[in-house]
């Protein structure tokens, strides 16, 4: 007994060495026309493993049942580069807070098909970037859209998020050209009244990668105790 007790929670904390998942809700239907229920943001989890962050984007309406909308994530790593800008020349107020990567994504075709880039902010005063990787130039983005949901994996390398850190984002939904965030993550309410208006952030959600192997290592700290105690 006492040896299969040993091997399940040594094989529960490498398991949890590899990734830790969070869940961060949004309210619903507080869209300035809450008949864009794939625009409308249910919650959004976030994961990790050695080489990837992962971002699962559940939304109110079917992407497959349309065939226009994005759904976009700014991430700030290193202190925020952009306060007013997005990859996309997107009409976004970052409300004071920085971003130093854009991802965009979209499925516009009413079929589920994926396509996404990776940026990098490069103008503090601006929209100014460069594209790190996309889903038709090479690896480091991929993704799938499928239902209610946006999945969207992305090089944990590229963004320099090789150790332990903490980074805060924001994910928001938008049309095309210069439009607002219709929904975004960081608000509870309506972050935009009309596509002529600039969307402003709420605070930026915040999640924590430990290095592969931090968690593994405090469950065994946990496993030799227990020994002890024994």
């Amino acid at each position: 007994m006492k040896t299969s007790c040993m091997a399940a929670l040594l094989a529960a904390g490498l398991a949890a060495s590899a990734q830790a998942q969070s869940t961060y809700g949004d309210s619903q239907n507080e869209l300035f026309d809450n008949g864009f229920a794939h625009l409308d943001i249910v919650s959004v989890t976030v994961n990790h493993d050695a080489s990837n962050i992962y971002f699962d984007v559940l939304l109110r309406g079917d992407v497959d049942a349309t065939n226009w909308g994005k759904t976009c994530i700014g991430i700030n790593t290193a202190g925020g580069v952009n306060s007013s800008g997005t990859g996309w020349g997107r009409n976004v107020d970052w409300a004071g807070q920085g971003i130093d990567y854009w991802v965009g994504s979209w499925a516009d075709d009413g079929g589920g098909n994926f396509g996404g880039e990776l940026r990098q902010m490069t103008d503090p005063s601006g929209n100014g970037n460069s594209l790190l990787a996309a889903t038709y130039a090479g690896p480091g983005i991929s993704g799938s859209a499928t239902g209610n949901t946006i999945s969207v994996t992305l090089s944990r390398a590229l963004m320099g998020l090789t150790g332990n850190g903490t980074f805060t984002f924001d994910v928001l939904t938008t049309g095309g050209g210069a439009d607002p965030g219709v929904d975004h993550l960081s608000r509870a309410d309506q972050s935009t009244p009309g596509w002529g208006t600039t969307s402003v952030a709420g605070t930026f959600l915040s999640y924590t990668i430990p290095s592969p192997g931090t968690l593994g290592l405090a469950a065994l700290a946990g496993l030799a105790a227990a020994r002890r105690r024994r």
